[in-house]
């Protein structure tokens, strides 16, 4: 799914490094979020798009599936084999 947005800052607060951000898009709640300041090496195009809310909108649109009461289940997380460090054998001059 692609939203296409605007955005507004309608506030800086640069002793807090932070500003506010007004999202809009059509058929979509409009959005205020907060979001840091950008850095030398950013523009305020790379933070727009790092705080934007279209994850939001879009789970807003998706049909849910709702569990019964009382579902259960057992999650059994995967197992991640240990790494171990390489040995070295032979002598070494000094």
């Amino acid at each position: 799914m692609s939203i296409t947005y605007t955005y507004t800052v309608i506030l800086v607060d640069e002793a807090a490094r932070c500003m506010e951000i007004v999202y809009e898009a059509a058929g979509y709640q409009t959005m205020h979020i907060s979001a840091r300041l950008p850095y030398e090496s950013e523009t305020l195009e790379e933070i727009v798009r790092m705080y934007a809310p279209v994850p939001s909108w879009e789970a807003a649109v998706r049909t849910v599936i709702v569990p019964n009461v009382g579902a259960t289940g057992v999650i059994t997380p995967p197992v991640i084999p240990t790494q171990t460090q390489p040995t070295t054998t032979g002598t070494q001059t000094l």
